[in-house]
């Protein structure tokens, strides 16, 4: 069930959002649509509110692809899993290795590069029955402005 709303909700944002999501166009079509079916809570944060969930081991999850990964590093145990493949596909089985680290019932955080591709990750996760989901609102760059440490 979760799933294929999910996949559903997925197919709408990856269409709306694309690997370029990262840039700060809004797109109000992807806005209405997931919130008309949002069923958990998404808080935009901030990078020092970011540090504050970690110190209560809330789950981050940096969502970019694995080049992503190497050429900033991410935030120290974060969970690396893509959201979003090179062609602006959402990953299948994005939801089956959220799950895994992660339970509906408990906070997530997701990072990306800027926080627009989290922006459609929170949304989703949200609507198949995430309680709390986070999305970092300056991302990894934000993260490294700030002169937080990153690990490779």
């Amino acid at each position: 069930m979760y799933a294929v709303r999910f996949l559903a909700l997925a197919i709408v944002i990856s269409s709306v959002v694309g690997l370029g999501a990262c840039s700060k166009t809004e797109t109000a079509a992807a806005d209405s649509a997931t919130a008309s079916a949002q069923q958990g809570s998404v808080s935009n944060i901030s990078n020092d509110e970011l540090q504050a969930l970690l110190d209560k081991k809330v789950t981050l999850i940096d969502i970019r692809l694995p080049e992503e990964w190497q050429q900033t590093g991410i935030v120290a145990d974060s969970h690396r899993i893509t959201l979003f493949q090179k062609d602006g596909s959402v990953t299948p089985d994005f939801l089956a290795k959220v799950q895994k680290v992660a339970a509906p019932d408990k906070p997530v955080a997701l990072i990306c590069r800027t926080g627009n591709r989290t922006r459609a990750g929170a949304e989703m996760l949200a609507q198949v029955g995430y309680k709390q989901v986070y999305n970092v609102t300056h991302g990894i760059t934000g993260w490294i402005k700030a002169d937080k440490p990153v690990v490779r």
